[in-house]
C-alpha cells in the first residue's frame, strides 16, 4: 500500500496534523482512526468526547496548495474521487450520521471542513463529477478516473493562530 512509502507516511503525518489541529480548536471531540494498514472506504469518525456514540464521518485530504492556489487556480473546488463520496454518503446512510471532508492545505496549515452529506446520507451540496486524468497515487503515475469537484463556498475554515501553532510545534 502507498502508505507504507516515506511519501505516504508523510502524507499520514500531514492528515494527522489536520486532526490535532481540529481537536486543539474543539476539544469537545474526540477522533477514530481507521485503520491504515488497510484500504478503508474513510478515514475516521469523529464523537463528543465523554459521549458513547460517533457524530460524523470524516474524509481527510492533505494538499501541498495554499488558499491562494485553492481559490484561483482550482476554482475554489476540491477534487476527490467520486468513489470516496459514495462510500461516505453509504456510510452516513448505514450509520445515521453525517459525512465531513476535511481539506487541510499543508503551506498555510489551514483546514476546511465540508459537510458532504446530512445524517440520512443525503448530498447538502452540489457537486460535478468528470471523468478526468489525475495523479494515481501520492507515488506519482497517471489515472483516468470518475472525481467529484466539491465547492468550497460553504467549507468552514480553522487554521491556528500564531500562538496555538508555536504550543503544537513545542509538542512534536
Amino acid at each position: 500500500m502507498d502508505i507504507n512509502t516515506p511519501k505516504g507516511q508523510k502524507s499520514l503525518g500531514y492528515e494527522r496534523d489536520a486532526v490535532c489541529l481540529f481537536l486543539k480548536l474543539y476539544p469537545q471531540y474526540g477522533f477514530i482512526e481507521t485503520n491504515k494498514k488497510t484500504p478503508a472506504a474513510i478515514d475516521g469518525f469523529f464523537f463528543l468526547a465523554g459521549g458513547d456514540q460517533i457524530d460524523y464521518a470524516v474524509e481527510i485530504k492533505t494538499r501541498n496548495m495554499t488558499k491562494e492556489m485553492l481559490r484561483n487556480r482550482f476554482g475554489n473546488t476540491w477534487l476527490v474521487t467520486h468513489e470516496k463520496i459514495l462510500r461516505g454518503q453509504q456510510i452516513s446512510d448505514l450509520l445515521c450520521i453525517p459525512f465531513v471532508g476535511m481539506l487541510y492545505l499543508i503551506p498555510d496549515k489551514t483546514l476546511y471542513t465540508l459537510k458532504i452529506t446530512d445524517e440520512l446520507g443525503k448530498f447538502v451540496i452540489d457537486f460535478g463529477v468528470e471523468n478526468t486524468r489525475t495523479q494515481e497515487t501520492i507515488n506519482g503515475g497517471v489515472a483516468w478516473r470518475t472525481n467529484a469537484y466539491l465547492p468550497m463556498e460553504t467549507a468552514k475554515e480553522h487554521q491556528w493562530n500564531t500562538r496555538q501553532r508555536a504550543d503544537y510545534a513545542r509538542t512534536r
